[in-house]
């Protein structure tokens, strides 16, 4: 199985009209915190944009909710 990302696709210009994107993170705490790290890492959100990570029920599941512009929209980097 082939698990490369293609970072083109995160690095890609927002034109035209914005609208609001809701991300959401729902898992283990270790898993949400490696996942925001990474995704700040390629520069799709920076980590203090993330809602603090809120337990769920009574499982080890937490969730962290991201609220950003998103666009209609997007032109790739080369």
């Amino acid at each position: 199985m082939n698990t490369s990302l293609n970072l083109d696709i995160l690095r890609s210009i927002p034109t035209g009209n914005q609208e609001k994107l809701k991300v959401v993170l729902m898992g283990e705490l270790d898993a949400i915190l490696r996942t925001q790290d990474f995704l700040a890492v390629v520069k799709f959100a920076e980590k203090k944009f993330w809602s603090n990570p809120q337990p769920i029920g009574t499982s080890s599941e937490y969730i962290s909710v991201l609220i950003r512009k998103s666009a209609s929209k997007t032109v790739a980097l080369n």
